[in-house]
């Protein structure tokens, strides 16, 4: 994204990448990151059961400018009303939508916020000539929006993660594709140092999306720099006549790499405090000493 205006000829519209620098910096978030809850990507079903679903997410990945003008609402209406007016040419600019300006854009936009609409995502209603939009809960339940408490015991109501402003800023919503951006989405949902990435049907379904989804997504991902391995590990499993197989965890790079659970921090942190360290001797000391007198002498 430019820093500088790509367009001086006042007869011409500024660039999509303008408008979006213009609602990012209109938004005054000091953190420069979009907070998104948890349940919007993956929710759990009401009752005793804690049977996860798929989240509203899934509904808009067939659209990019769809999702991205639900991002970019969420970035701007960062006040107490959750409310944001803007003009159809606008919002049709910043997310792709249309870059007309002889009011074509009004019939485009009002397409897509229709959708999230129906999703439940935001509500409309007039505003003198223009729309007032005012952002719903992102669970799609269609309940009035509250800022997400972040409590790491809560619900998936309460855990949110953090979009950073890298997203436009180094025009990542531009050149990742709808696999890669669903999956950067789903990885920094689960708000682990490193995670495991089955590429199978269970997994896709948890959050409504497909094997090939996952697999073209991680795919793009590290060719992009953003997903790479962190390590392989070895675990126990009943699916292998040995009893036990290896997999891969996967880590997000930079900027993506922000929404880590305080509790997984601090186990990163204590692990080199004095108690840390000793802890660790002493958890590997017999298999130092078997290695050690196997040794020939």
């Amino acid at each position: 994204m430019t820093t500088e205006l790509s367009v001086l000829n006042r007869d011409k519209p500024v660039s999509q990448d303008d408008t979006i620098r213009m609602l990012l910096e209109r938004s005054k978030r000091s953190a420069r990151a979009v907070p998104i809850r948890r349940a919007f990507i993956q929710d759990i079903e009401p009752g005793p059961g804690q049977v996860t679903k798929p989240g509203p997410f899934a509904k808009l990945l067939r659209s990019p400018a769809q999702l991205d003008l639900f991002l970019l609402i969420h970035a701007v209406t960062a006040r107490a009303d959750w409310g944001v007016t803007e003009r159809s040419e606008t919002w049709g600019r910043a997310a792709g939508i249309s870059f007309g300006t002889d009011g074509s854009a009004s019939a485009a936009v009002s397409r897509h916020l229709n959708k999230l609409k129906v999703l439940k995502l935001i509500s409309t209603a007039p505003d003198g000539r223009k729309t007032r939009i005012t952002k719903q809960l992102e669970d799609g339940s269609g309940d009035p929006y509250t800022k997400p408490s972040g409590n790491e015991t809560g619900s998936r109501k309460d855990i949110y993660i953090k979009l950073p402003f890298e997203y436009w800023e180094r025009n990542y919503y531009r050149t990742l594709s709808m696999p890669a951006k669903a999956m950067l989405l789903i990885v920094m949902s689960l708000r682990d140092r490193s995670v495991v990435l089955r590429q199978n049907k269970e997994f896709a379904s948890w959050y409504g999306i497909s094997t090939a989804t996952v697999s073209r997504g991680m795919a793009e991902l590290k060719d992009q720099g953003l997903l790479y391995e962190y390590l392989s590990e070895a675990y126990l499993t009943g699916d292998t006549p040995l009893g036990r197989d290896t997999r891969t965890r996967y880590a997000l790079s930079a900027p993506f790499d922000i929404n880590v659970k305080k509790a997984v921090r601090d186990a990163a942190e204590a692990m080199w405090t004095p108690e840390g360290v000793l802890a660790t001797a002493l958890r590997y000391k017999p298999s130092l000493d078997s290695f050690r007198g196997a040794v020939p002498r």
